[in-house]
């Protein structure tokens, strides 16, 4: 069962990657009387789940399992589940993030990341990079064109889909808590849909959809939470995991935390792009030439919403982002802060007071420059 649920969602992975060509990432749900007629019909009456009941626990009590921000070494949230179930930290695709008796196994998994626009000229720069665009669905279409014909294709039997409004809303709630550099508007789905294995084994599909739209441009992915369990455990532990997402408890001081960071890194932002704007217009005045104008810059954070879960997506939207503007993507080995740099230079050099130079000079070296105060330089290369 474990090898099969791993395969299976290791496929789709693959399968909803090569559709949106981004790279992978770890965050932390029809009912059919006859699939082979391709009938397809929501069961009602779904967040019945998120209800707390005698079998939500399994007859084992309920307490408040942590969930860490490892980063700063905070406590990020609490989520209620049994306390018999236990949560790791994967180190391979086959390791559960949650298990517990009766053959609980929950798996976190990222699935499609995708761009939509009317706009003509974002259409073309996502043309000339490669990069397909794609109108966002509901999350119970999602079950039906990407869950379905895959994991039947490997050996997984749809029952039904059914939706899940109340993890929808706490999805919302938490994403609203955070920081935002750019005005957007934000919609989440959920759906739960049930399976079984060639065994007859039950599973759960959670999925749950973000639609984030904004400055013309839409950014829509889903993530897939899996349950396993053995038979005479699963309704148990199907309403425990859902009464457990829908009931989970935020810390206040680390979204604050977070969000002074993510200002932080915003403001920096900001304060580069005007000063290289201001830089252009100087050259523009000196030269006599045509300077070219610069879009607005996309907010950094957006796929940072489900606990930092959503980095991938961001690099992608920063590089699309970065060729716009003429820029580049560089750390600073110093604080591990990101900053934007001017395009096209051959070697950048920053120092712990996040400054940087760059040059085109292969033998130039900053720390043997004496105009520089004996000040340490380290050399960074563009992400």
């Amino acid at each position: 069962m474990k090898y099969l649920i791993c395969l299976c969602f290791t496929l789709l992975l693959i399968a909803t990657s090569a559709c949106s060509e981004q790279t992978d990432s770890y965050t932390y749900e029809q009912n059919q009387d006859d699939m082979n007629s391709g009938g397809h019909e929501m069961t009602s009456n779904p967040d019945r789940y998120a209800t707390p009941r005698q079998q939500t626990s399994g007859n084992n009590q309920v307490v408040m399992h942590r969930i860490m921000d490892t980063k700063r070494n905070m406590v990020m949230s609490e989520i209620p589940l049994p306390a018999n179930w236990q949560l790791h930290k994967p180190t391979t695709m086959e390791d559960p993030a949650i298990s517990g008796p009766g053959g609980v196994k929950v798996y976190y998994r990222m699935g499609g990341q995708y761009t939509y626009s009317q706009d003509p000229y974002t259409q073309q720069i996502y043309q000339q990079s490669g990069q397909p665009m794609r109108a966002p669905i509901s999350a119970e279409q999602i079950v039906v064109h990407e869950l379905i014909p895959q994991l039947q294709n490997n050996g997984m039997q749809f029952v039904k889909q059914y939706p899940l409004q109340q993890v929808a809303q706490r999805n919302q709630a938490y994403s609203s808590k955070l920081f935002k550099s750019m005005p957007s508007q934000d919609s989440f789905d959920s759906v739960g849909s049930e399976w079984t294995d060639k065994n007859g084994t039950p599973v759960l599909v959670i999925v749950d959809l973000r639609v984030n739209s904004g400055q013309g441009t839409t950014f829509w992915s889903y993530n897939l939470t899996a349950l396993e369990a053995s038979r005479n455990h699963f309704e148990a532990a199907r309403n425990a995991l859902i009464y457990g997402i829908v009931n989970t408890r935020d810390n206040p001081q680390q979204i604050q935390a977070y969000n002074a960071s993510e200002q932080q890194k915003t403001n920096q932002s900001w304060a580069q792009h005007n000063s290289r704007i201001q830089q252009n217009q100087r050259n523009f005045d000196r030269q006599q030439q045509i300077h070219r104008s610069t879009t607005d810059a996309i907010n950094n954070s957006i796929m940072s919403t489900y606990n930092n879960s959503n980095a991938a997506s961001d690099r992608m939207q920063q590089r699309t982002i970065n060729s716009i503007n003429e820029e580049e993507t560089v750390t600073n080995p110093y604080d591990g802060q990101q900053y934007r740099v001017g395009a096209g230079a051959n070697q950048y050099w920053m120092n712990n007071n996040g400054e940087h130079i760059e040059s085109n000079d292969a033998f130039y070296n900053p720390n043997r420059d004496q105009n520089l105060n004996n000040q340490d330089w380290q050399e960074v290369v563009p992400e």
